[in-house]
């Protein structure tokens, strides 16, 4: 279905038509995500469905899914052709395929545009201690650890497909407290693209000593 749509893109400008508007894209309705599947389970479908009966007064509305938002969402595409010559953002965009692997989540808008609700469902693709902070706390403590505090700071954009390096350490280690920072720049040390500090805790090995052998 993408091919096909990227097809008609390149066709639209090719026939100095600029940008292409949604319709030009895609003759298949884009598929919406942000929908129950095999992957959500019976708590995640309840609220989904608590959260749809309250839009239905028009207070609220639910947000679509898909993989390409730009060419979806009403709010980002400017349908003037041959006006746009960057694109504009993309929201809410799904990167795993496999139902329920990653985050599956809706995200329902109030009508002032002024709140959002989001119900997500957290996969196993996104289980703590692989990331370069986390690795670190894990070393220190030669045991479990669990994120107490986690501060970001996003100092400049990231381009697509860059390479960075994220550079973490130890700052102090207080009993079963292990206090780090991680300053995220380009290949070259040159750009500062983020810095953070966290706290994690040493967990506690609770389990009781084995019993002894007669």
């Amino acid at each position: 279905m993408w091919r096909s749509c990227g097809a008609g893109a390149r066709a639209a400008v090719a026939h100095g038509l600029g940008r292409a508007p949604p319709t030009a894209l895609c003759s298949v309705s884009p598929q919406d995500l942000a929908v129950p599947n095999t992957g959500w389970s019976a708590a995640m479908c309840e609220q989904f469905q608590r959260l749809l009966r309250r839009a239905a007064d028009g207070s609220w509305r639910r947000i679509p899914s898909y993989r390409r938002g730009l060419d979806y969402l009403p709010e980002v595409v400017q349908m003037a052709v041959g006006v746009v010559t960057r694109p504009g953002p993309r929201l809410f965009l799904r990167s795993v395929d496999e139902e329920g692997a990653g985050f599956e989540y809706a995200i329902f808008l109030h009508a002032s545009g002024h709140r959002t609700q989001c119900l997500c469902q957290l996969g196993p693709y996104l289980e703590g201690h692989h990331g370069t902070v986390g690795t670190c706390a894990l070393a220190v403590a030669k045991a479990s650890v669990m994120t107490a505090k986690l501060s970001i700071s996003y100092l400049a954009p990231v381009p697509v497909g860059a390479v960075v390096v994220a550079d973490s350490r130890m700052e102090r280690h207080e009993g079963r407290k292990i206090f780090l920072s991680c300053h995220v720049r380009d290949t070259k040390r040159d750009t500062l693209y983020a810095e953070a500090t966290a706290l994690f805790i040493q967990v506690e090995d609770t389990k009781p000593p084995p019993a002894a052998s007669l």
